[in-house]
């Protein structure tokens, strides 16, 4: 293949050259190019200064939501230690009513005796063990509680 019988698919007009063209005389001012009017844009501006209004808002929004659930946090934390040492109290009082010498001590004064032969009684209504009523008095094997004490 040779380059000879090659062409040129975009057709370029040949550009007559600048020696016909009358030669101009530099001036000292450049020239003025005019510019295209440009009208300010007030609907892209105000969706901006809205839009970052927005912003705004909704960060002060979600920061004062912030601090008011760290002071809530920080109330409820107070409350449950509160609450927490309400319940070791209760636990001490219950435990200072369960123990086995404050029950003798109160069936005592509610006129009970203890009865040193167990009898039992069975579904039909007969007493098994000793019928014998208890002597009235102290037990022998009572043993002073330190939490009675208080």
């Amino acid at each position: 293949m040779s380059s000879a019988l090659a062409f040129d698919p975009v057709h370029r007009p040949i550009v007559p050259t600048a020696s016909f063209a009358p030669e101009r005389a530099p001036s000292a001012e450049p020239l003025a190019v005019p510019r295209p009017s440009v009208r300010p844009k007030v609907l892209g501006a105000s969706v901006i200064v809205v839009g970052v209004g927005c912003v705004l808002a909704a960060q002060l929004l979600l920061s004062i939501g912030t601090a008011d659930g760290a002071f809530r946090l920080q109330s409820l934390q107070e409350r449950s230690v509160e609450l927490s040492r309400e319940q070791v109290v209760r636990t001490e009082q219950l435990q200072t009513l369960a123990a086995p010498q404050h029950l003798a001590a109160r069936a005592a004064a509610l006129g009970m005796v203890p009865q040193d032969v167990p009898a039992y009684l069975t579904r039909s209504g007969k007493v098994l063990g000793a019928r014998s009523v208890a002597a009235t008095g102290t037990s022998t094997g009572a043993v002073p509680d330190a939490l009675l004490t208080r």
